[in-house]
C-alpha cells in the first residue's frame, strides 16, 4: 500500500536479496490471485477482445440541452485509457476503447429526443456487436464517478458472469474495498495501473507471469478481501500515443464539447487535444489527491516521443489546440524549454496551447514566459491556495506570499497572456503536512486571500470551496456534515444558490474575522468572492484595463451558464468600454430579459447592480462611471 509511482511495464523478475530469481507469485496472496484467475477462466471462456469504457462526465441531475449545443460540457479525450492500451501492446490482443462521455455528448446534440437519463443505450449497442473477455471501467473525478457506477451496476446486472471487470482510478483507489464486497468488480486496481495490468493479465490469461508483481491489486477471492504482493512499482514514461488515437475521434471532440475556457479561446471549431510531459507533482499539498495518487517523484517523456506525438496530432489529425494535463508542467525549465523550442523547430506555427491545471508559480521565470508567448501560449493558471501565510505553511503549500508577488510583476510583463490563479476558501480543521493541529480557517483568512487576489491584480481569480480530499477517508467522513461537495461551476444549474438564514450579498462582508462561516455561509461567500473579485473589481474593467481580454473569457463561461444576467451586465458593460455599442447593446437587452426573475431582481439589489441597470450606460464614458460607482460600493465594505 502506498505505492504511487507509474511507469511503461518492463519485464522482469523479481531477484531477492538472497540469492536467486524467482517471482513474487509464489507469495501466498499470488497463489490465490492465481487459483481465482483460473477459477475465472472456467467460467467466463477467455478471448483477445477487451474493453475499456469510461461514462458521461456531466452531472445527469442538471444537465442542461442548451448547454451541451453551446458545446460547453467538458469533453476530454480518454487518454488514461489510451496509455493502459499502449501498455498492452504486444500481447495480441483486440482493444476497444469506449468514450461514453463522447457518445453522449454527441447523441444530446444531434438528437433532440435523446434522453441524458437512459445514457446506456451507448453501452447496449456496444454489446450487442461484441463480446470483450475483459472489461475495464474507471474514473478520475467526483463529477464523474456516477458515470463509473452505473456502467458497474449496468455490467453486474445486465451482464452477470459475462467479463471480467476490472475497476481503476479515482473510485478504485480510495474504495477498493467496498467495490469488491458490493461485487461491482472482479479486480480493483490502485492509483495509475499501467504495471499492474500488465502482471494482472498474464494471471488472467494463465500465462507464465513475466512481469514484475506488484501491490495495489484487490481481489475478493473465497469472500477475503485480498492484495497482490510486490515491490513497488518504479516507473518511466516511455514512447507516445500514435497508435492509440487509431479509434479515438479526436478531431471531432471539439464538434461535442470544450477542454476549458482556453480551448473555446483559441476557436470554438479549432480542433484540440491533449498532452502530458510530465507526471506527479512535487508539491505534496495537503488538499491534494494528485502526490497520492501519481507520487512526488516527477517523470518526464523524452522530448522526441513528445513531440512525435504532437506532430501527428497536428499534421495527421488537424488538432490546432494544446492543453497540458501535468499537474506539475513547469518543474524542469530546460525540458519545457527544450520541448517548446522543438514545436518552434517543427513549424506549427497557428498551433496554440494553454495549462489549465495550474502551474507552479516558483518554477516560472522570464525565459519559460517569453517562450510561451513565443510558442502560441494562450494563458494558464497558477496555484495560490491561501492569501494567508499561515495557511500556505499548513497546506505544505510550494510557496510563499513573496514568490507569488514576484510572479505577480513577472506577469505584468506578458499582458497578452490571459493568466488566472485559484484559491480555496473553508479549509476545517487538521493536521498540517507537519503533523501540526490547526483551527477551521476562519472568515479574516478568507478575507486574506480575497485581498490577496486583487493585489496579485492577474485577469482571473478562481475560488473554490474547500473539498474534502478522497485519499483520506476519515477526513471525508468525519467533515461530510460540515463541507459538502460543493462545485457551483459543476453543479448549479443556472449558477443559481437559493441559501436560506445566512448573510447574502456585500453583506457577506461584514462577517466577523474570527468567526468560522457555516456551511451554507461558505456558498454565499463563494458568490461575493466571485462576483467582486472578477467582476467588480477586474483589472481589465479599469481604465487602465484590456476589456478585451475580460470579453473573451466571460463569452465562455457565458455559454455555459446563457441565463445567467450578471454576465451579460458586466459584458455589456466590457463592450462599452471596449467601443463597441452594439455588441452592449445586445448583451444590455439580454440582462433585461433574464433579470425579470425574482431570484435574478433580488441578487442584483444585493450586489448594488440595480442602481446601474436602472440608468444602463450608453457610452464608454458612462460605463466607466458606472464601474467605479461599483467598485466604490464594494471597498466601502471591506
Amino acid at each position: 500500500m502506498g505505492c504511487s509511482q507509474m511507469l511503461t511495464p518492463i519485464p522482469i523478475s523479481y531477484k531477492p536479496s538472497g540469492g536467486g530469481s524467482v517471482l513474487f507469485s509464489s507469495s501466498e496472496a499470488n497463489r490465490k490471485l492465481a487459483a481465482y484467475c483460473k477459477d475465472l477462466r472456467e467460467a467466463i471462456p477467455p478471448n483477445n477482445r477487451v474493453l475499456f469504457v469510461k461514462g458521461p462526465q456531466v452531472n445527469l441531475n442538471a444537465f442542461e440541452s442548451e448547454v451541451a449545443r453551446n458545446l460547453c460540457y467538458y469533453a476530454y479525450p480518454p487518454t488514461g485509457m489510451q496509455y493502459l492500451k499502449s501498455a498492452l501492446k504486444g500481447r495480441g490482443l483486440e482493444i476497444d476503447i469506449l468514450d461514453g462521455n463522447f457518445e453522449f455528448l454527441r447523441r444530446a446534440i444531434e438528437n433532440d429526443s435523446f434522453d441524458p437519463l437512459r445514457w446506456t443505450v451507448i453501452l447496449d449497442e456496444y454489446f450487442e456487436r461484441h463480446n470483450p473477455f475483459i472489461v475495464g471501467i474507471s474514473n478520475l473525478f467526483d463529477v464523474d464517478a456516477p458515470g463509473f457506477m452505473q456502467i458497474a451496476e449496468y455490467l453486474r446486472e445486465k451482464r452477470p458472469g459475462k467479463q471480467i471487470v476490472l475497476a481503476g482510478g479515482q473510485k478504485a483507489t480510495y474504495s477498493a474495498a467496498g467495490l469488491l464486497k458490493a461485487d461491482i468488480c472482479h479486480f480493483a486496481l490502485q492509483r495509475e495501473a499501467e504495471n499492474k495490468i500488465n502482471f494482472l493479465f498474464d494471471h488472467i490469461y494463465g500465462l507464465e507471469p513475466v512481469h514484475q508483481p506488484t501491490p495495489q491489486i484487490f481481489f475478493k477471492y473465497r469472500g477475503e478481501i485480498l492484495e497482490a504482493e510486490g515491490p513497488c512499482d518504479v516507473v518511466a514514461l516511455q514512447g507516445n500515443l500514435v497508435e492509440e488515437y487509431k479509434d479515438i475521434s479526436i478531431e471531432n471532440y471539439c464538434r461535442v464539447g470544450t477542454l476549458s475556457p482556453f480551448s473555446r479561446m483559441a476557436g470554438k471549431d479549432k480542433p484540440f487535444g491533449t498532452v502530458i510531459l510530465n507526471r506527479g507533482c512535487h508539491g505534496g499539498c495537503t488538499f491534494c489527491d494528485v502526490t497520492d495518487f501519481s507520487g512526488r517523484k516527477v517523470r518526464s517523456r523524452r522530448v522526441a516521443d513528445l513531440l512525435d506525438e504532437i506532430s501527428f496530432l497536428y499534421h495527421q489529425r488537424g488538432v490546432r489546440y494544446i492543453e497540458w494535463l501535468d499537474d506539475d508542467f513547469a518543474i524542469y525549465k530546460e525540458l519545457v524549454l527544450d520541448v517548446l523550442s522543438g514545436l518552434q523547430d517543427l513549424g506549427l506555427t497557428d498551433l496554440t496551447w494553454a495549462s489549465s491545471n495550474g502551474i507552479i508559480a516558483s518554477c516560472v521565470n522570464y525565459d519559460l514566459m517569453k517562450k510561451f508567448t513565443e510558442t502560441g501560449c494562450i494563458g494558464f493558471r497558477i496555484g495560490v491556495e491561501s492569501g494567508n501565510p499561515e495557511m500556505l505553511k499548513r497546506i505544505g503549500k510550494p510557496g510563499n506570499v513573496k514568490k507569488f508577488r514576484e510572479f505577480a510583476r513577472l506577469a505584468q510583463q506578458f499582458s497578452d497572456l490571459f493568466i488566472g490563479d485559484n484559491y480555496i476558501i473553508g479549509f476545517p480543521a487538521g493536521k498540517s503536512h507537519r503533523g501540526q493541529w490547526f483551527p477551521a480557517e476562519n472568515f479574516g483568512q478568507m478575507m486574506d486571500s480575497f485581498r490577496f487576489s486583487e493585489e496579485m491584480n492577474l485577469d482571473w481569480s478562481n475560488f473554490s470551496v474547500y473539498q474534502p480530499n478522497s485519499s483520506y477517508s476519515e477526513e471525508k467522513k468525519e467533515w461530510a456534515d460540515v463541507y459538502e461537495d460543493f462545485i457551483p461551476t459543476k453543479d448549479v444549474v443556472g449558477c443559481r444558490l437559493v441559501i436560506q438564514n445566512v448573510l447574502r450579498g456585500l453583506d457577506v462582508f461584514k462577517i466577523p474575522h474570527e468567526a468560522v462561516p457555516s456551511r451554507e455561509q461558505m456558498k454565499e461567500i463563494w458568490i461575493a468572492f466571485n462576483i467582486e473579485r472578477n467582476y467588480v473589481l477586474n483589472k481589465n474593467l479599469t481604465p487602465q484595463g484590456r476589456p478585451r481580454k475580460f470579453i473573451d473569457w466571460t463569452k465562455v463561461i457565458q455559454e455555459r451558464y446563457p441565463t445567467n444576467p450578471e454576465m451579460s451586465f458586466f459584458l455589456s458593460l466590457a463592450h462599452y468600454l471596449d467601443g463597441d455599442p452594439v455588441e452592449a447593446e445586445r448583451q444590455h437587452r439580454r440582462t433585461l430579459e433574464n433579470v425579470e426573475d425574482s431570484y435574478w431582481q433580488e441578487r442584483f439589489s444585493q450586489f448594488r447592480l440595480t442602481e446601474v441597470l436602472n440608468h444602463f450606460p450608453k457610452n464608454t464614458q458612462q460605463a466607466e462611471q458606472a464601474m467605479s460607482f461599483l467598485r466604490t460600493e464594494v471597498r466601502a465594505c471591506l
